[in-house]
């Protein structure tokens, strides 16, 4: 009797040492998560993507909690894709992934692989004229929950588009060197730096247009207009198009902003341009290029 119950645990053993090197052998043929990156980044949400485990049944990802020093398990998955939402903006997060594969007998997990991500700050509302002079306005805005500073863009009508003119901490930003009696265009974005030196940013605000004090020093009379013609023509070849590859144009002289300009509108294909070009100088003071659904 007593040998043959050493005999059943001495087979007991055995089968344990079996199944415990089975369930080791198939933790360490569970690969860790590779190609853990963000697609996509919102002020309230970050978007994750990694490559398929092959034997995974799905993964587990975890947000670590910066307040209770601990990791927080959300939502398993069977995708590569995982949406965390309901975030705080101009924030760096940290995460982790790991596959699983359900076995008889227990879940096998690979080792955690981990990413940080910050979302993006929130848009800058309420862009406005504090102050200006015949050479300078000055803009204010509301400030952005922690955001770490603001960039400052102006339209250039010699390029056709907006650049960087300035970047401030505060919500105040003084643009000087204007020329009097001339109409700029201005818009701001907040940006959240993050640990490694990058930087995340809002969107944009409205744009928001000012002329400075004064009167435009030597401005042509009103028979010096570039004329419709050439208003046309300097919007075409911005486009790159020739007036027969278009359809509903449209040009009309027009104030904006106490400034005179040549409306330019047309079609082509799906899109829509519109225009506004300096009536004086010819510059291209806005363009907007927009699908027509």
């Amino acid at each position: 009797m007593k040998k043959t119950t050493k005999l059943l645990s001495l087979l007991l053993a055995v089968l344990f040492s079996i199944s415990t090197f089975t369930l080791a052998s198939s933790a360490a043929s569970l690969a860790k998560v590779t190609d853990l990156a963000v697609y996509n980044i919102d002020d309230d949400e970050i978007n994750l993507k990694w490559s398929k485990v092959a034997g995974a049944d799905g993964y587990q990802v975890y947000v670590y909690n910066d307040t209770a020093k601990k990791w927080t398990k959300l939502p398993s998955t069977s995708r590569t894709t995982y949406e965390v939402d309901d975030l705080v903006s101009a924030k760096s997060y940290k995460f982790r992934v790991r596959a699983y594969d359900k076995k008889t007998g227990g879940t096998v997990y690979s080792a955690y692989t981990t990413i940080t991500a910050a979302t993006e700050p929130d848009e800058v509302d309420n862009v406005k004229v504090s102050a200006k002079t015949k050479t300078s306005v000055t803009l204010s805005w509301t400030p952005v929950k922690r955001a770490t500073g603001y960039q400052v863009y102006i339209y250039s009508t010699t390029k056709g588009k907006f650049v960087r003119k300035t970047a401030v901490t505060g919500t105040t930003a003084k643009i000087t060197g204007r020329k009097e009696g001339t109409s700029y265009k201005f818009k701001v974005r907040a940006y959240f730096k993050q640990a490694d030196g990058t930087s995340r940013y809002g969107e944009w605000s409205d744009v928001i247009s000012v002329t400075t004090s004064g009167t435009a020093a030597n401005k042509p009379a009103a028979g010096a207009y570039i004329g419709n013609a050439k208003a046309e023509s300097i919007a075409l070849q911005h486009a790159g198009l020739q007036r027969s590859q278009v359809r509903e144009f449209e040009c009309k002289l027009d104030k904006e902003n106490g400034v005179l300009v040549y409306d330019v509108d047309f079609s082509y294909g799906v899109y829509e341009y519109e225009y506004e070009i300096d009536a004086y100088s010819g510059g291209i003071l806005n363009v907007n290029k927009s699908r027509d659904d």
